[in-house]
Order: C-alpha cells, then structure tokens, then sequence
C-alpha cells in the first residue's frame, strides 16, 4: 500500500450524510509509519522496536495507533524524510538533529563543536529548559520531539599517527561532511578539511588521498576503516543526538491522554536506546583494538576548547542566548 494512502487510514469522510460522522465515533487504527536510516541491529532501530512494542502494548494505543517501522533508508534520507513527516507522507522519523536545522535554526546550536563537556552534560540540557526550548521551536516547524536518541560522540581517527595534543592533528588531510561548522571546525584545530562523501571514505583512506576522519567508534569500526586508519583519538568533538519525532497533525489527532502514553512510550524507548549504545560502543572498542587500532584520550581537552573559538565567533551569534545556558547547565 502506498504512503499517501497510508496516511489517510483512520481519517473519517466529511461526514455530509449522517454515515461518515457516524463511522467516526468507534476507536480508528491509524498506522504510523516510522523512518530511519539505518538498519535492524544498530542501537537506533533497537530503540524504536521498543517503541512500537510498548505503543502496541499500551491499551489506550493499541487500537489507535499501529507502528510500521521502514529501517534502512528504504523511505529516504533524513532530510527527504523530515520533508515527507511535515508534509504528511508519512507520521514518524528518528533522524539526527544537524538536518533539522534547516527546518528550526536554534536546534543547530548542537551542532557546534566541543558544546557539551560529556554524555551527562548533554542530558542534562536535552532534559532540561533548553531541551524543551528546542522541542517547541521543532512545534514551530511541524514537529513533535517525543525523546533525545544517543548518537556518540565523533573523534578524529587517521592512518599516519596517535592524536594526543592538538598539534598533532597539523597538517593532516581530514575528510569531514558537507558542513560549514565541521570545515570551520577542523580548520581551527589546523588540520585540513576535505568535503568528500560517506562511502569514498574507505578507499580514500586505503589510497592516501586523506589522512583520516572523523566519527564514531561504531562507524569506524563497521565501516573498517580501521584496516587504513588505526589510531583513534578520543576528542569528542561532536555530540550530537537523534530525536524520535511525530508530525504535528497525528500528534494533535490524539487526546491529551493518549499522547502523554505516547509520550511515555517514546521516553522508556530512549532510555533503552541509550543502554543498547553503550554496549555497541563498547563491542566497537574491543574489535578494534583486537583488530591492532589504537585508541587515544587526548591530554589537553581545554587546547581543543580554545583553537575552536573562531568557529563560535563565526556561527554563535545566530542561536542567540543558547550557547551560554547549555554552558551554565550543571
């Protein structure tokens, strides 16, 4: 059956003759498609069958509400689904945050580098005033944050030698993502960026034509490019999040009951989602070093700090107050 389709199921008709109005009054399953990029067995998708399991689960929901969970991109990007969630082609997607900058500008205040000082840190903003300031300019845009989604922290990795200090990183040809703050970003640190795509990060690396990268231990180890880059270093540039995101208008379909059991059941989802992580990382860092990778803590975070302070100079100003509340959250 097709999307469009879809999302009309559960609709009742105008209700001109009496017949439809009628129809309207008995409970109506209304399925939800959910999309995410990546596929069954990756910590996100884990997550979100919890989600469907506990909507199904859930008798206020279970005959309102029936998940359809589309792994693997099969429904498009993150940028092509959040575009289908606010039109209506489909109910649900778990994208990352950096996209959904183009649809509420403050939410790319995640995106500048070194912003949180760790995981807790993170949560506690997520959790916290500014996670709810973020979640109503996401209503603004047609989106309803159900809950924040664990997506790592990205580290440089490259193939010529261990990055400890920040002068390590000079000179070094680092591939970075079709982003302005992530060029700026590695700039400032003094290495040089290099926009290339996800999947021609492999054989760059294999032919020298980059030095190295940055991800997540998980994306570095399922990708293999540790077989070309071995030494990872643990700067933890990025830390940015997913978020579990329903279009308004299914969301404001619901009674107020109904979406606070939504809510509820995308919250437990998360917290899952987060353990479920956790554990990924940690089977990435044994195979890894197993495989012969290195990995690195660096030994002056404060050095990284201050090398980026052009990159907030250049991009802070448009997130208003933002920056220094998430600093000031203890």
């Amino acid at each position: 059956m097709a999307l469009a389709s879809w999302a009309c199921i559960g609709d009742g008709g105008d209700g001109d003759d009496g017949v439809g109005s009628a129809a309207t009054t008995a409970v109506a399953t209304k399925r939800w498609v959910l999309s995410n990029v990546h596929t069954s067995g990756y910590p996100t998708p884990r997550g979100l069958v919890r989600f469907a399991e506990r909507v199904e689960a859930e008798p206020l929901l279970s005959k309102r509400i029936d998940v359809d969970l589309q792994l693997g991109g099969v429904l498009g990007n993150e940028k092509e689904t959040l575009e289908k969630l606010r039109f209506g082609a489909l109910q649900a997607v778990c994208s990352s945050t950096a996209p959904l900058a183009e649809f509420a500008e403050s939410i790319g205040v995640l995106s500048l580098p070194y912003l949180f000082r760790d995981a807790e840190h993170m949560w506690a903003v997520l959790e916290g005033e500014v996670g709810r300031q973020l979640s109503a300019d996401l209503m603004g845009a047609g989106f309803v944050a159900l809950a924040w989604y664990d997506a790592g922290a990205r580290s440089f990795y490259n193939r010529r030698r261990p990055v400890r200090r920040l002068e390590d990183l000079a000179g070094l040809k680092i591939r970075v993502q079709r982003s302005e703050i992530m060029h700026d970003t590695v700039a400032a640190l003094g290495a040089s960026p290099a926009a290339l795509g996800f999947k021609q990060v492999y054989t760059s690396l294999h032919t020298g034509a980059i030095d190295g990268a940055e991800n997540n231990l998980p994306s570095y180890r399922s990708e293999r490019h540790f077989e070309a880059a071995p030494f990872y270093s643990l700067d933890r540039h990025s830390m940015i999040p997913d978020v579990l995101l329903v279009a308004r208008k299914d969301w404001e379909s619901l009674s107020s009951e109904e979406q606070e059991a939504v809510r509820r059941a995308g919250r437990e989802s998360a917290l899952e989602q987060r353990r479920f992580w956790e554990e990924y990382v940690e089977e990435a860092r044994e195979m890894v070093l197993e495989a012969g990778s290195e990995i690195h803590e660096i030994e002056d975070p404060e050095a990284f700090r201050r090398a980026v302070r052009p990159v907030y100079e250049k991009h802070a100003e448009r997130y208003g107050d933002l920056v220094e509340r998430i600093r000031a959250v203890m």
